[in-house]
């Protein structure tokens, strides 16, 4: 064979020697004489050889011109890669500035870029806009990037301008929007006029190009903003090609790093590795299999946050059915009650659990302590053989042949929090979870150095989809505590385990706090808080302690949970400090929020209050039994949060309250939570001591009632501070609202009970 080979060589070397100069000459003939040809070979090499790209929406593009491309900008490769899914040649538009960074200005050159000079010479400006004009008039495409630098973060900024000072007031031009998706991270970014590389997580990496379909030029900046981030939420609907449900995807990572480790026990500080994880998931769906064969297609769980417990979650998907994980801290009549209302018939539990909880055991309930030894010998030895010996495929076809790559098979059934009544069953699809997963790892810039604090309840959504399904799924280690409120033992696991992200509700945050000190929390590099208001003096206390700031996040069960969070648009300075004081931040990307209008639904403009509605592809498949529901809060693809808030120029949220937190006085819609937040800043404190709800009035319709906890309650103080910040007359209480309680109803993930204080009210008017 290798004098084949040898042979081979001897004849193809002579004949490569002989026309070398030819082959560089006809090269360096197209590099000079043909940039286009040129671009179009590297635009094609990128996206074969380094990227795995998905195109959305390309028979949108027309075959002939004028037509002005409007994109985001994500990285110093997209001019290659809209030419590379575009027919025509197309000229980019790039800012001065960016054309002159030394590292590329030759390749800008090269490609014959349209240098966009700076706002403030107004006669140039005159000028190119006449070259771009003429050029349309022409029959040109022309692309237009209206952010004019490259996002830092992923996520879409400020559009500075729309499109009709381009646009030739004569002709018909064809404004196409195009959205760009970086998947996974990105290979490289400018921060302080360097560039800076960063190391891929995925090898190719993946790409995304989507055109939507041609819009009005007359359209703002604004409204062409949204346009797009719609488009970015089309796109990213369906699942992408190399996706994978959970449990696939941890068979797949725990059979290439058997000796691994990803869970962690932070009470027993021991680790469960990838090689037992997955000899537990196989022998436990073998076991689930056989013990519920209910037509509903549900396995409850009644379990705290141990790694033993992401076992029986995996477990359960793996035997193609769906954990229903019931929500403890709403008490055993109410959990039971939702459990029983979604046709569960199995319920897999801990006696040890049980007795913490004291809760007495069912007829539904299997204990663990009772399954795990009826386990034979026998069957952890075939588990042990298939483990070694079968291919993944092979493996993960055996223990889920009917959702193993099924994305639109439910990850999860959770209950929501109850606080406005009965809790609600919510159906989470696999694709609903990895979306979400996908979009949160885009703007934290994830690497393989992170580790997780799985402190959330995973009953909660955010602790089933950041405390179990991303560890589970990319291999990120965490460290599970079961109980989210035992501070001392949270603190220590964010110390020994060198946690980076932690994520926690206000409430649970400053317990943690009191526990710890600033070189504790030392690894951290995010600092997450959602399900209720960020508090300035927590805020406060948290930067003196860490030199960071908390980052604000937003969400709801019904979306999977993650809608935005409130980071830094860099991501050199990510995690130090957050964006847009008193903002919830930008949708990630893949998710599309609007403000609408709450009588006619119509979206309104910045700055203008109104409900907060979602599109994305973490828009939960709906509520289980109850289809009419579904219907009334997802409606044309987009889900009805029933918060009302508004939205800035940037694309920053700011949420104003809860539809149902509102008190009509007077005409007027007072908010519950601003005049919370009011009162809570003159308290200086970093603690929830005040309610505000509203309660029937006689002559106004309505009045103010404001629950409090604190002792000796400087009343008439609060009035007169309320005056003094300037707050709207009709929203300050008279000192006969005010009523001492013993404590605030609070749900056990810390947010406000609104049954508990609908409750209250109802008492002050018996």
């Amino acid at each position: 064979m290798s004098e084949k080979v040898s042979e081979f060589w001897d004849l193809v070397l002579p004949f490569l020697a002989s026309w070398y100069p030819v082959i560089i000459g006809i090269i360096i003939f197209l590099i000079l004489c043909s940039p286009r040809l040129t671009l179009k070979i590297a635009a094609w090499v990128v996206r074969v050889v380094m990227f795995r790209l998905r195109v959305v929406g390309k028979e949108n593009m027309p075959y002939s011109g004028p037509i002005l491309l409007v994109s985001n900008h994500v990285s110093l490769i997209d001019l290659l890669m809209i030419q590379a899914v575009v027919r025509q040649r197309v000229r980019f538009m790039v800012r001065t500035e960016i054309v002159n960074f030394i590292p590329t200005r030759f390749i800008f050159w090269y490609l014959g870029v349209l240098r966009v000079p700076n706002a403030r010479h107004p006669k140039e400006m005159k000028t190119f806009f006449n070259d771009i004009q003429n050029r349309l008039r022409a029959g040109e495409t022309i692309c237009f990037f209206p952010e004019g630098a490259i996002s830092g973060s992923g996520n879409l900024m400020r559009f500075r301008s729309g499109v009709q000072a381009l646009i030739p007031p004569e002709i018909q031009v064809t404004v196409m929007p195009v959205r760009l998706g970086m998947i996974h991270g990105r290979l490289t970014g400018i921060y302080k006029n360097r560039l800076r590389f960063h190391r891929l997580v995925r090898w190719p990496v993946d790409f995304s190009v989507a055109i939507g379909e041609p819009v009005d030029p007359n359209l703002t900046a604004f409204q062409l903003r949204q346009k797009i981030s719609e488009l970015g939420a089309i796109a990213e609907t369906s699942p992408q090609p190399w996706e994978r449900p959970t449990h696939t995807a941890f068979i797949y990572h725990a059979k290439k790093h058997l000796f691994g480790k990803v869970f962690y026990d932070a009470v027993t500080e021991k680790w469960i590795g990838n090689f037992k994880m997955l000899l537990l998931t196989i022998m436990l769906s073998k076991v689930v299999r056989k013990i519920d064969k209910g037509t509903a297609g549900y396995t409850g769980v009644l379990l705290p946050n141990m790694p033993v417990t992401a076992g029986v979650l995996l477990a359960i998907q793996c035997a193609d059915r769906t954990p229903a994980i019931m929500n403890f801290s709403a008490g055993q009549q109410v959990a039971s009650d939702s459990m029983r209302r979604a046709g569960v018939k199995t319920i897999l539990t801990s006696k040890k659990f049980l007795d913490k909880l004291k809760w007495e055991k069912t007829d539904d309930m299997v204990l663990l302590e009772d399954v795990v030894p009826t386990i034979s010998a026998f069957q952890k030895l075939k588990a042990i053989l298939m483990v070694l010996f079968l291919p993944t495929r092979t493996l993960v076809r055996n223990i889920a042949p009917l959702s193993c790559y099924n994305m639109f098979q439910q990850a999860a059934l959770l209950f929501s929090s109850g606080s406005t009544g009965t809790p609600k069953a919510v159906m989470l699809t696999q694709r609903n979870i990895n979306c979400d997963i996908q979009s949160f790892i885009r703007v934290v810039d994830w690497s393989h150095n992170d580790r997780v604090a799985g402190n959330l309840p995973i009953f909660h959504s955010f602790g089933f989809t950041v405390c179990f399904a991303l560890p589970a799924a990319v291999g990120t280690p965490v460290a599970y505590c079961a109980n989210p409120l035992d501070s001392a033992v949270i603190v220590r696991s964010v110390r020994d385990f060198k946690v980076t992200i932690l994520a926690a509700t206000p409430t649970f945050l400053q317990k943690y706090m009191m526990k710890a000190k600033g070189e504790d929390f030392k690894s951290l590099r995010l600092c997450i808080t959602g399900a209720e208001k960020l508090r300035t003096e927590l805020t406060e206390r948290y930067r003196n302690m860490t030199g960071r700031d908390i980052i604000e996040g937003y969400g709801c069960t019904e979306l999977s949970p993650i809608v935005t969070i409130n980071l830094n648009n860099s991501i050199y300075t990510l995690g130090t400090k957050s964006d847009h004081p008193g903002s919830i931040g930008c949708p990630l990307p893949g998710i599309h929020a609007r403000i609408v209008d709450i009588d006619t639904g119509i979206e309104l403009p910045p700055g203008e209050d109104g409900k907060l509605q979602v599109r994305a592809g973490t828009v939960m498949k709906g509520y289980l039994g109850q289809p009419e529901l579904t219907a009334k809060v997802i409606q044309n693809h987009y889900y009805d949060t029933g918060d009302i808030g508004h939205m800035d120029e940037d694309g920053y949220i700011y949420i104003t309250g809860r539809a149902s937190r509102f008190s009509k006085i007077g005409g007027e819609m007072v908010p519950h939570e601003g005049v919370e937040d009011a009162i809570t800043k003159l308290l200086h404190s970093d603690t929830r001591e005040v309610a505000v709800a509203g309660r029937s009035d006689r002559l106004k319709g309505e009045r103010l009632v404001i629950f409090y906890t604190t002792e000796n309650l400087d009343i008439p103080g609060i009035i007169a501070g309320l005056r003094e910040a300037g707050l709207p007359n009709i929203w300050i209480p008279k000192a006969d609202d005010f009523v001492k309680v013993d404590a605030l109803p609070l749900l056990g993930s810390g947010k406000l009970d609104l049954l508990g204080l609908k409750k209250m009210v109802e008492k002050l008017n018996q």
